[in-house]
């Protein structure tokens, strides 16, 4: 245990130069994104009404590669450059997608290569740590398993970006957890690798929720990276050796991390096929429409997501104290993750059908509470106090509006 400690200064460390590289880039980017005429325009499936910068990936791409450098630095490794690699063809692909909008199947057919990329240099899905008695999938068999996680979470993760804040945080709170994982299970250079990236997106998501100068989209060139380097984490936490009471249960665990983008996109794709359409064609079917036409405000879309996708994984954790059977607890963290995520947006979705009264009022009530743009702080504080904040301060303004009338 006695390196424990250097090994929290150092991921501290990489996660601060990254950290402050992000700071640093996001005033250029943006200057340049405008410059270039680099922005996501307002159109029927957007929910912005201005041009907005798409180049947030690439202040996030590279940071996070600042912040890896000095992780090599501290833990040099050969493991660390195939990660890079796959990282930067996804980043590029991104960029080409948000800047050119290249054709779907062209996507697919670079992300197969990336993940058999990943597969060829060990980081495969050739085990379920015991889940239903499988602890080794034979190589042709792992490769297509690894290809369609590998594949699914690169789309979840890009699919689900469709509000403010919402990728971005599920990326940090995913790269903290699984961070924290890492640190306990004294594997350094994936602790770096996990609160780097979070380091490199926190600026990012700053802009993006609460900043009106320098807001910006992370654009699919920042959510592939994200998707790339869930499957990575997924493969390593699968292969890591089992050292605490619940390691055995940690194939739930990452479908617990990742269960609001895994489980929203499935369902998405599921109801696109049950209409006959294709499953990758653009709509405005994800849970986070739903909320949008309810007329809440994109950070509390958001937090109530992020909320969602906690919920899953205190459920997991809580559930891996009691339960002895793996199986038994994986149903269960499946079966929270689908009645909170699928199951909430089906019931909203009879709600609107059966009340649209309802519906209609929450739009009135937000387009009241939003109308006036307020600071960070009032955000915070509204979410903390359910809005009383921001009713005492209108309160105020109006009495001091009226004595000076008098």
């Amino acid at each position: 245990m006695h390196w424990e400690i250097p090994l929290v200064l150092e991921v501290v460390m990489c996660a601060l130069i990254a950290f402050v590289t992000a700071i640093v880039m996001n005033p250029l980017i943006i200057k340049l994104s405008f410059k270039k005429h680099l922005t996501d325009n307002p159109n029927f499936r957007k929910l912005q009404k201005t041009p907005v910068p798409v180049l947030g990936g690439m202040s996030v791409f590279l940071s996070f590669v600042v912040g890896l450098f000095f992780c090599n630095i501290f833990h040099p490794t050969d493991r660390l450059y195939v990660v890079i690699a796959a990282i930067s063809i996804m980043f590029f692909l991104g960029f080409f997608d948000d800047v050119l909008d290249i054709d779907y199947k062209m996507k697919f057919l670079v992300q197969f290569g990336v993940v058999f990329m990943l597969w060829t240099f060990g980081y495969r899905v050739d085990t379920f740590v015991g889940l239903f008695g499988i602890n080794h999938i034979p190589k042709a068999v792992s490769l297509i398993v690894s290809l369609l996680a590998g594949v699914g979470l690169m789309n979840a993760l890009n699919m689900v970006d469709g509000v403010d804040g919402l990728a971005s945080g599920l990326g940090i709170i995913s790269s903290c957890i699984l961070g924290t994982f890492f640190i306990t299970h004294h594997d350094p250079l994936f602790a770096m690798l996990s609160i780097v990236f979070a380091g490199a997106l926190i600026p990012f998501y700053v802009c993006n929720v609460f900043s009106r100068k320098y807001k910006m989209f992370i654009g699919d060139s920042g959510s592939l990276i994200m998707g790339t380097l869930a499957y990575v984490f997924t493969c390593r936490v699968i292969h890591t050796p089992i050292m605490d009471w619940n390691d055995q249960y940690c194939v739930a665990m990452m479908f617990a991390i990742y269960s609001l983008p895994v489980f929203d996109t499935l369902r998405v794709m599921a109801v696109r096929l049950m209409h006959g359409n294709s499953p990758f064609k653009p709509d405005r079917t994800h849970l986070h429409h739903m909320f949008v036409d309810l007329g809440y405000p994109h950070v509390m879309i958001s937090t109530i997501l992020h909320t969602i996708n906690l919920t899953v994984i205190a459920v997991w954790y809580i559930t891996s104290l009691f339960m002895k059977s793996i199986e038994g607890q994986f149903f269960v963290v499946i079966g929270t993750a689908i009645l909170l995520v699928p199951g909430l947006y089906f019931v909203l979705k009879i709600i609107s059908l059966k009340n649209p009264d309802l519906f209609k009022q929450f739009k009135e009530h937000s387009k009241r509470v939003s109308s006036k743009p307020i600071s960070f702080r009032d955000h915070v504080c509204d979410l903390i106090d359910g809005g009383k904040h921001r009713r005492r301060k209108i309160q105020k303004a109006k009495e001091k509006a009226v004595a000076s009338a008098a």
